[in-house]
């Protein structure tokens, strides 16, 4: 999404321009209809969303006669959505769009599945106190539980950021304990923390260096493939000729970035090539961030 074109517009809006990037890209012909069963509006208020969003984005749609709708220009670029797939997927899947202007809802229920995702709950209220003091630059006392300690143990953490991964939602947090910065899992909090007021002056997110230091992951397919098997995963991820994805990820998050991309360990790798059908190029470079 194009972060510079819709400051000045409303939520409502966007998510309206959005539905409309969505559809025209993915089913290849918009109507009136699908704004209307989508939002619970007239079709005059449809016609002129429409028209709001051919100002707005000139060169991306276009009224057609024989297709009695708006189709997409050869050169359509999203600009309220981001392209992919999974935008129209998930809303198909969502069930929240009962409209059968939708081609891939004609059938009667979308032709889509998924896997469930097994996510941990996360109390809401742990979530509240955790962004009370982000936003205060507090501490707080949380009882935590781990592996080495599984019935928890009291902990002084200032947190900073929380992150999603690996189907789980964690915390980026300075542990006094511990004196550094690390990960701790919103699941695994037992009770509502505490806020026991200022962080340390060492807690605050600027010395979190590690956690500002952006590295790279250069992925290539797992070269104990064989080569058209290769070509196939370089295909897969849209490698290009050197056959190399290279992604940039804060050095804390790279260890969630291989469980998430199935990258083995280097006897894995070699034994398992179909199991782990990519490699990290540069291993040794990162060692140190992966577990």
């Amino acid at each position: 999404m194009d972060a510079n074109i819709d400051t000045a517009l409303n939520w409502e809006r966007v998510a309206q321009f959005h539905l409309i990037e969505v559809i025209a890209l993915w089913e290849g012909r918009l109507t009136t209809n699908h704004l209307k069963a989508a939002f619970s509006i007239g079709r005059s208020k449809a016609s002129e969303i429409i028209k709001s969003y051919q100002r707005k984005v000139p060169d991306n749609i276009h009224l057609c006669s024989q297709a009695r709708g708006y189709i997409p220009e050869t050169s359509f670029q999203p600009r309220f959505s981001h392209g992919e797939v999974n935008e129209y997927l998930n809303m198909l899947h969502s069930g929240s769009i009962q409209n059968n202007h939708f081609y891939a809802l004609q059938t009667g229920r979308a032709p889509i599945d998924r896997v469930q995702s097994l996510t941990r709950p996360v109390d809401p209220e742990i979530v509240r106190v955790i962004l009370q003091a982000v936003r205060e630059g507090h501490r707080l006392t949380v009882c935590y539980r781990s592996l080495s300690n599984p019935g928890g143990e009291e902990r002084l953490i200032a947190p900073h950021t929380l992150v999603s991964a690996d189907s789980r939602w964690h915390v980026r947090a300075f542990c006094e304990r511990g004196r550094v910065f690390k990960d701790f899992m919103l699941h695994r909090f037992v009770g509502v923390p505490e806020i026991e007021g200022e962080r340390l002056e060492m807690a605050t997110p600027p010395n979190d260096v590690e956690w500002f230091d952006e590295v790279e992951m250069a992925l290539t397919p797992n070269p104990a493939l064989q080569p058209e098997q290769q070509q196939l995963v370089a295909d897969d991820y849209a490698m290009g000729p050197d056959k190399t994805l290279r992604i940039s990820v804060r050095a804390p998050l790279v260890k969630y970035m291989v469980v998430a991309l199935r990258l083995g360990t280097p006897e894995q790798t070699r034994t398992y090539p179909k199991a782990h059908q990519l490699d990290l190029a540069n291993r040794y470079e990162l060692d140190g961030f992966i577990l």
